[in-house]
């Protein structure tokens, strides 16, 4: 286990362990394995949270390239990932859902990309709908702290508040909603449901296969943060 994974699991007593949000094989673009806070802010329990995508061989998140890939914006539809099964990580109860929030076109494109973001305070501004698009909230039974999935593709969410739900359920489907700028998964915890006052909780992942996209060699993990830029699976799907 990584030195900097022992540390934070040593002087952290508070934690949410969880299994992958998906049954298939998936990129990490953003860990706290590699940096705290993961996203660079700890506005909105965002803390410990990860991305992940899909990627081919040659490691590109579609098959479509073209002069929009460069200059322009995509269609959400040309990308590996979305619209694909999303799973509950954690048992228990539905608490918070929306469902309407539109996918937006994909912006990899410099010129579409830098405006893009140049607007990020006033998105944060008009508050956690604005950022996370579609989200499901799902509070642990194990920790009773909050699980988050958010940027869900629109209209794809199957739980509503009050239900409860396995580990393993499929939730909905992987989108580009709220604040993103290609489809991915976005997972975080936190030990509030409320966007505004939560704070962000470690998140483990169990029983996980990783392997870096050069290496072919697999090494299995019980319970840890999957490192920047490696393969991920779970181990039985």
């Amino acid at each position: 286990m990584k030195e900097k994974e022992l540390r934070l699991k040593s002087s952290v007593k508070d934690k949410v362990e969880a299994i992958l949000p998906f049954t298939d094989e998936w990129f990490v673009t953003a860990t706290p394995a590699k940096k705290i806070p993961s996203h660079g802010t700890t506005l909105f329990g965002v803390t410990y949270a990860y991305d992940f995508i899909q990627i081919d061989q040659k490691g590109l998140s579609s098959n479509r390239i073209s002069w929009d890939t460069f200059f322009s914006t995509e269609n959400p539809n040309d990308f590996y990932c979305f619209g694909r099964p999303v799973i509950a990580p954690v048992s228990g109860k539905i608490v918070a859902v929306h469902n309407n929030a539109s996918d937006d076109v994909v912006r990899r494109s410099l010129p579409s990309g830098v405006p893009y973001m140049l607007n990020q305070a006033k998105r944060v501004a008009k508050g956690p709908v604005e950022i996370a698009g579609n989200y499901v909230v799902i509070q642990d039974d194990e920790s009773h702290y909050f699980v988050v999935i958010v940027h869900l593709k629109q209209h794809s969410i199957t739980c509503r508040p009050g239900n409860y739900i396995e580990a393993g359920t499929e939730i909905g489907k992987c989108g580009n909603s709220g604040n993103s700028i290609q489809p991915h998964i976005h997972i975080q915890a936190m030990d509030k449901n409320d966007f505004h006052l939560a704070k962000g909780i470690p998140l483990y992942f169990t029983d996980y296969l990783e392997k870096r996209s050069f290496c072919h060699q697999e090494k299995l993990v019980s319970s840890g943060m999957p490192d920047h830029s490696t393969r991920i699976k779970p181990l039985i799907t």
